[in-house]
């Protein structure tokens, strides 16, 4: 026969245990106040929100407006003007006008002063381009003894390994 021994400690443990657990499982839950909607038993009325399509007066005194405008607007394109009864509206009180020689002298002088500002700015140009060339056309270049692709026309670093650059006589390479 197999025999188990407790210890007084180990049946304490056991009986607080089972209390419990016997506790717990019989326990109800505190009862909920009454009119509470999450209570099964209460009928809570259900409140429909305001019909949103339904426009509020200052939507409908915009409209009635939109509306008096867009027919004001479709009654004037439709109505037939009578000119010959209008003061300063017959084409006999008009003056002949004179020709407009003067808006034509006005292009034509501001076309010309446009092609001898475009003639100018190509003349400037052009020595700009003179000044370069005579400017780079130097006898020497600075390179990296390591990179010799490196060519700079003033001392510096090597933008590769940082080592300084050295002066060469003759134009760079291409």
């Amino acid at each position: 026969m197999m025999s188990i021994r407790i210890s007084a400690k180990q049946s304490l443990c056991s009986i607080i245990a089972s209390g419990l657990l016997a506790g717990c499982a019989s326990t109800n839950p505190a009862p909920l106040p009454p009119g509470n909607a999450a209570d099964p038993t209460v009928s809570v009325p259900v409140r429909r929100p305001n019909n949103l399509l339904v426009h509020d007066e200052t939507t409908v005194a915009i409209q009635s407006e939109l509306s008096q405008t867009a027919s004001s607007a479709k009654s004037a394109e439709t109505m037939h003007h009578d000119m010959s009864n209008m003061p300063g509206m017959k084409m006999e009180d008009h003056k002949e006008m004179p020709p407009q020689t003067n808006a034509n002298t006005e292009e034509k002088a501001v076309a010309d002063e446009m092609k001898k500002t475009s003639e100018e700015m190509k003349k400037t140009s052009e020595e700009m381009k003179e000044k370069s060339e005579q400017t780079q056309s130097q006898d020497f270049y600075y390179t990296c003894l390591i990179h010799p692709q490196i060519h700079a026309d003033k001392p510096g670093k090597c933008p590769i390994c940082g080592t300084t650059l050295i002066k060469k006589e003759g134009a760079p390479p291409k």
